[in-house]
C-alpha cells in the first residue's frame, strides 16, 4: 500500500492484513472507522483521535472560553445530515439550492467542513451559530447556485439584529475554474453583493482577495508548534502560496463523516486540501469576533495578516494565539 492511499470503508469494513500496509505509513493514509489495520488497531485509533485536535494552540484558546460563542457564520457546501454529534444543534438554518428528492442528503465534503469549523471536538470555533446552504458543487452550474445561496444569506441578514448577523461565509471551492464550471460571473457579482452587505466571503479562488487561507500542515507529533508548519500538503501539493494568503492547517486532520441518517462516524485524512483551510480559518475569525464583535471583516483579516508567523523562507502562517492577542488589544 503506497503512502497517502485511500483505504476508507464506505458502507463496509475493510480489513488490511500485515503485509498489505506499512505500519509507519498509517498516519499518511486516508482511513475511517470502517478501516481495520489488523495488528495495529490501537495505533490507528490513536491517530484518528489525535487528528481531531486543531493544533496551533487553538485548544488552549478554547480552554480560556474563546470558542466563537455568540458569533454567527455560514457555510455553503455540499449536503450534510445535520445530526452528527460534532455539530448537532448548531445549525440555525439549513437551506438547499437546486437539490431534489433524488439527490443524496449526505456527502463526504459537507460533514467535514462543518466539523472543521464548528465541531465539538474538531472545530476551531465549537460554539458558533451556523447557517448552512447545501448545493451541488459538482454541477457545472454551481456558480449560479452559489450566487443564489449568497443572496439567501444576504436576505437572512436583513432580518437579523446586529448581534446575530452572519459575519463570514466559508465556501470551499474555486467557482471561477472554467474547466469545471459555467457562468462564474454570476458568482463574482454575488460575492460583491455579499461584501457590500457586510458579509466576509472566504473561498479557494487563488487570484482573488477572497483567498485568505492556503493549505499548510504542522508536525502531527507537535501539533501546537507553529515553527514546524510548512506550506502545502504533506504529499507535496499547493506549494505556491499566493501573496495575500496565509498557510492554514489542513493535513493530519480527522473530520466528521455521515452518509446515512443515524450512521455517524469519523474519517482521518493526512493530506486535506484547500477545502479544509477555509472552515478552519473562518473559525479562527469567529474567535476574534467573540472578543471584539465591533471589528469589520476587513479589519479582522488585516490583524490576522499582521500577526502571521513568518518562517525562514518568508512563508506566512495563521497564528491563532497572536491573532487573538491583537484583537484583545483593540479593546484598550
Amino acid at each position: 500500500m503506497e503512502p497517502y492511499a485511500d483505504v476508507r470503508g464506505i458502507g463496509e469494513t475493510i480489513t488490511l492484513k500485515p503485509g498489505e500496509y506499512n505500519t509507519k505509513d498509517i498516519n499518511t493514509y486516508w482511513f475511517n472507522q470502517n478501516t481495520n489495520f489488523e495488528g495495529n488497531e490501537e495505533l490507528a485509533a490513536k491517530i484518528l483521535e489525535n487528528g481531531k485536535a486543531p493544533g496551533l494552540n487553538v485548544s488552549k484558546l478554547h480552554a480560556q472560553g474563546i470558542t466563537g460563542k455568540n458569533v454567527t457564520v455560514a457555510i455553503i457546501d455540499q449536503p450534510l445530515l445535520p445530526d452528527h454529534p460534532e455539530y448537532t444543534g448548531k445549525i440555525v438554518k439549513y437551506h438547499t439550492v437546486g437539490l431534489t428528492e433524488n439527490d443524496s442528503k449526505g456527502s463526504m465534503h459537507g460533514p467535514a467542513v462543518a466539523s472543521l469549523l464548528a465541531g465539538n471536538t474538531i472545530g476551531t470555533a465549537p460554539d458558533v451559530k451556523l447557517y448552512y446552504v447545501a448545493l451541488k458543487f459538482w454541477d457545472r452550474t454551481a456558480p449560479s447556485m452559489t450566487a443564489q445561496a449568497l443572496d439567501w444569506l444576504i436576505g437572512q441578514n436583513k432580518e437579523l439584529p446586529d448581534s446575530d448577523k452572519i459575519r463570514a461565509v466559508s465556501i470551499s471551492a474555486d467557482l471561477t475554474n472554467s474547466d469545471n464550471f459555467d457562468n462564474h460571473g454570476d458568482y463574482d457579482e454575488a460575492v460583491k453583493r455579499a461584501q457590500d452587505a457586510g458579509i466576509l466571503v472566504l473561498d479557494c479562488r487563488k487570484d482573488f482577495d477572497t483567498c485568505v487561507f492556503w493549505p499548510s500542515f504542522f508536525d502531527p507529533e507537535h501539533r501546537d508548534d507553529i515553527t514546524q508548519s510548512k506550506i502545502g500538503t504533506p504529499d507535496g501539493d499547493f506549494q505556491e502560496c499566493p501573496p495575500q494568503a496565509l498557510g492554514t492547517p489542513v493535513g493530519y486532520r480527522t473530520t466528521a463523516e455521515a452518509y446515512q441518517e443515524g450512521e455517524y462516524s469519523y474519517s482521518y485524512d493526512a493530506i486535506g486540501g484547500h477545502s479544509w483551510a477555509i472552515p478552519y480559518g473562518t473559525g479562527i475569525l469567529a474567535l476574534g469576533w467573540q472578543i471584539n464583535p465591533s471589528l469589520t471583516g476587513t479589519r479582522m483579516i488585516t490583524l490576522m495578516r499582521e500577526t502571521a508567523y513568518e518562517n525562514a523562507d518568508g512563508d506566512l502562517f495563521i497564528d491563532p494565539s497572536a491573532f487573538i492577542d491583537a484583537v484583545r488589544s483593540t479593546l484598550q
